[in-house]
């Protein structure tokens, strides 16, 4: 159990270092990169975290309220693939906006396990 809370701490770590990335490889693409293909493959990568993020989560019996951020983490970035493919400019602009609601989630839940985890090792 306090193995799966030390992973789900790593995992959002990496998590979030992967968004960054993320919006490096969109604005190298956008100013000149030649493909898009690695922003997309991180892109799965990233969604496919999210849901080892989930089943962390569980194995290590986090708190309800880390568990459901998780799984909107996890449904943020489905919706990422959906966003990106909507032929309606207005809404495929929330792609963007999305990745930074992303970030933001992201960071809440690294934050929540961290001090969860400092809290449990200090008792």
């Amino acid at each position: 159990m306090t193995q799966a809370r030390v992973l789900f701490f790593g995992v959002t770590v990496l998590f979030l270092l992967g968004v960054v990335v993320q919006f490096f490889l969109a604005g190298l693409y956008v100013f000149g990169g030649t493909s898009i293909d690695s922003h997309r493959v991180l892109g799965f990568i990233l969604a496919a975290a999210a849901l080892l993020l989930i089943i962390l989560a569980l194995v290590g019996r986090l708190p309800r309220k880390t568990v459901l951020l998780t799984v909107l983490l996890l449904g943020l970035s489905v919706l990422q693939s959906i966003l990106v493919r909507v032929d309606i400019d207005e809404v495929g602009a929330l792609h963007p906006v999305n990745a930074l609601v992303i970030a933001f989630v992201a960071y809440g839940l690294m934050q929540r396990s961290r001090n969860y985890l400092a809290s449990k090792m200090a008792a």
